[in-house]
């Protein structure tokens, strides 16, 4: 047997270049300047009457005002030089009763090892380094929230820096919910039916929980999902709705969910800042971006597969309802079509403001839609824009399918775990061939075939493919493997005892990770039986 090297390129990019943060520490603390930093003051001046203390239906959770500063650079704040040569910049911006203050640059344009930073005046919290890997194609940036009612701005340029740096504050955001305090302590906003997507509900969800994402953007914030293409190849393509505003400068939040049931504090630390809008539509409620930044294995990601085709039960919902860590949705019917919307009525948790946007799982966790509109509250409905218009109207295979399969669904790619994952096409072949074992690199990995429903079968054909197959019929059952694509392994094994044991050692070979293959058996003998497929993507 042989282990051919797989196609499809790395998952993720090395964390060092995909982190939103780069190393570095403000002037300020490693050296002697003045204190008296000008201050600009902004006033929030009235604030909305409801203090989204309870969302009454879906749409962005609001916890914020924007306020306008159009300052920056060239006409506030001062500058200083130290002996090193570097020059430095500062600027105090305040609104009086903020719980936090969001940044929003209009311009972010920075020279070759300049920086910025974002801290606090006493320094207990400081953000950054911000520099060039931060820049967004439209040259616009979003901070997440600092905590408190003022901000110091610092950007740092080397000694004999010649290159104009561009740097515009557009606005700040106003925080008079305390949105840091909300996130980290999971509050439930009164809701007594919202579940924990740790809870006993979200067991058997643990993997696509990951590609869920609370995004922030003008003091509102929505839920969005990371979606898989064909490639398998970890581009951070991500959709939400429409009605939740555009989000070029949004900041997008990772892995923020409480660490039990119920109980536990949760992070918001994982962030990505920027993204680049392909398509969107208004009639069907959903958005496709594109994040400028690769998403670091740290950050846990899963790139959720999607469907085209049939629905099936339960569906599960993921969202962040009021801004709360990921709660899980669970509706035991299936779903009713209204004309542009799947409509669900959950059995399990609920939705809230903050929860557009947020994907529908079908029974093959595969997304068929994001939230578009609905009611708060236990036991009620939720309606979602549906994805298989919106893909096939906006064009979305440009994107989620480059290597041109013409898939009426796609299974999703874990960013950091091996696994298998079987497929089944139209389901007329019997589930014969299972996995024994997670394909870790470094290890040996082994499947199975149950040929005893085979009459006098003598041995198995296993084979991988670069890409699976859908609709192809032999006499022997359906070919759920693309024949033409490169083959990636071939191994044959006798049966014994009615079973068939495939092994293959994988070599601990770190240009592996992320590899996937498509795999199917053929039972061999006076009569022929495809399988069931095989999904298979390679880790440590």
């Amino acid at each position: 047997m042989r282990l051919l090297p797989l196609a499809s390129a790395l998952v993720l990019a090395p964390l060092a270049t995909a982190q939103l943060r780069e190393p570095g520490t403000p002037a300020t603390l490693r050296a002697d300047l003045p204190a008296d930093v000008p201050v600009l003051v902004v006033p929030a001046g009235r604030l909305p009457a409801v203090r989204a203390s309870d969302p009454s239906e879906p749409g962005p959770f609001r916890y914020g005002v924007e306020l306008a500063v159009g300052r920056g650079l060239a006409d506030a704040g001062r500058w200083d030089t130290l002996a090193s040569g570097e020059n430095v910049w500062r600027l105090e911006l305040a609104s009086p009763g903020a719980f936090s203050l969001g940044v929003q640059f209009a311009r972010f344009d920075l020279p070759p090892g300049a920086q910025v930073f974002l801290y606090d005046p006493g320094h207990q919290e400081v953000l950054g380094a911000y520099g060039e890997s931060t820049e967004s194609p439209d040259g616009a940036l979003a901070v997440q929230p600092l905590r408190g009612d003022r901000v110091v701005i610092e950007y740092v340029e080397p000694a004999g820096t010649v290159a104009e740096p561009e740097l515009v504050v557009e606005s700040l955001v106003h925080d008079y919910v305390d949105i840091l305090a909300r996130m980290a302590q999971g509050s439930a906003l009164g809701l007594a039916c919202l579940v924990d997507v740790n809870c006993p509900a979200g067991a058997n969800h643990q993997d696509i929980k990951r590609a869920v994402v609370w995004i922030v953007r003008s003091g509102a914030g929505c839920s969005a999902s990371i979606l898989n293409n064909t490639a398998d190849d970890g581009t951070p393509y991500l959709m939400t709705a429409e009605h939740c505003g555009n989000f070029t400068s949004g900041v997008f939040v990772f892995d923020y969910e409480r660490s039990g049931c119920s109980t536990g504090t949760s992070s918001q630390s994982k962030t990505l800042s920027g993204a680049v809008r392909l398509a969107v539509s208004s009639f069907y409620d959903g958005q496709l971006y594109r994040l400028n930044q690769a998403i670091p294995a740290s950050y846990e990601p899963f790139f959720a597969g999607w469907s085209r085709s049939t629905l099936g039960t339960p569906t599960v919902g993921i969202s962040h309802p009021a801004g709360n860590p990921k709660k899980i949705q669970i509706d035991r019917q299936t779903p009713f079509l209204l004309n542009t919307r799947w409509s669900v009525q959950w059995d399990v948790g609920a939705i809230q403001g903050g929860s557009s946007g947020s994907p529908l799982f079908d029974a093959n966790e595969r997304i068929i839609g994001s939230l578009s509109t609905g009611s708060s509250g236990c036991s009620i409905n939720g309606n979602y824009g549906r994805f298989d218009l919106f893909y096939s109207t906006q064009g979305l295979a440009t994107w989620l399918d480059p290597l041109g399969w013409d898939p009426t669904g796609l299974d999703g790619l874990d960013g950091i775990e091996p696994y298998t994952h079987a497929y089944h096409g139209s389901g007329a072949n019997p589930e014969l061939l299972t996995s024994t074992s997670e394909p870790r690199l470094g290890t040996s990995w082994s499947a199975k075939v149950d040929a005893s429903s085979v009459p006098s079968a003598t041995s198995v054909l296993y084979v991988g493919h670069r890409q699976p197959d859908e609709g192809v019929f032999a006499s022997y059952g359906e070919v759920l493997v693309d024949l033409a694509s490169p083959r990636l392994f071939e191994h044959i094994a006798p049966i014994v005892g009615g079973f068939s044991t495939h092994t293959f050692a994988l070599p601990a070979n770190l240009g592996l990770v992320g590899r996937v293959a498509y795999s199917q058996a053929f039972v061999l003998g006076p009569i022929v039986q495809a399988t069931n497929g095989l999904k298979i993507v390679l880790h440590f």
